[in-house]
């Protein structure tokens, strides 16, 4: 059984959040997951959700919040996000116009990050397969890696990270101590999203290694699903809880 919590990334339930963010917290926890990832707060007060969560059960390990957002509202942000006792904030993605120069983006990240870590949070960034594409003998990750202040951290999307032609595993060792999440996600053969345990990455070696590399959290996401996303996440959490 793994021995660190689970969390759900609520942006495998997107179609069905906005309708009922409180039952659908509910049937998160119902499942069995520790904790949940938030992809947005669908206009509901973060005191409503904290009362709730703590009701629960459910922590808030991290959040994906839109570059932009701690470029322009970086205090509301952060006053946010402290009130649902979130650990982490993740920077989940970055736009085309951006992928050309990763030093830039490092400094950026740099300049974000001692207001985060002064308010008690940490920052992370969320690759997905292009920050793994070779550059010059290196890669966007790499260059990340190299640039930033060691304070920034990683949440290393494992699936991207397979579809990208690398293994998730020597990836994880080489963000080794700055990687307090990954994303647990899996991939078919044919290169579509899966449940954990029911594509083509293995995953019983990399959540054994996970402890020993830092990591705080493991975070279930489907990018797409071909039946109910609850009914997926359930059986993602299932194969965890019964193969690692």
């Amino acid at each position: 059984m793994a021995s660190l919590p689970i969390a759900a990334q609520l942006y495998t339930l997107r179609e069905i959040m906005p309708k009922d963010v409180m039952g659908t917290l509910a049937a998160v926890a119902e499942l069995g997951y520790d904790g949940v990832e938030f992809a947005g707060l669908h206009n509901t007060p973060p005191t409503k959700l904290r009362a709730e969560l703590d009701r629960l059960g459910l922590k808030v390990c991290s959040a994906h919040i839109a570059l932009n957002l701690f470029e322009t509202e970086l205090e509301r942000t952060i006053d946010t996000y402290q009130i649902l006792g979130c650990s982490v904030l993740v920077v989940p993605w970055i736009g085309e116009h951006l992928r050309g120069d990763f030093a830039g983006l490092g400094a950026t990240l740099n300049q974000i990050v001692e207001p985060v870590r002064a308010a008690g949070m940490r920052l992370a960034y969320h690759n997905h397969d292009f920050e793994l594409r070779r550059q010059n003998n290196t890669t966007g990750l790499d260059i990340l890696l190299e640039t930033t202040d060691p304070a920034v951290n990683f949440e290393l999307d494992c699936g991207w990270v397979h579809k990208a032609g690398h293994d998730p595993l020597a990836q994880m060792q080489a963000l080794s101590g700055r990687l307090p999440l990954i994303h647990v996600k899996d991939v078919t053969a044919d290169g579509d999203w899966a449940e954990v345990g029911y594509g083509a990455i293995d995953y019983r070696p990399i959540v054994a290694a996970a402890p020993g590399l830092g990591v705080e959290w493991l975070i279930v996401e489907q990018d797409t699903t071909h039946r109910p996303p609850l009914e997926s996440i359930g059986m993602s959490i299932k194969w965890l809880r019964e193969n690692t």
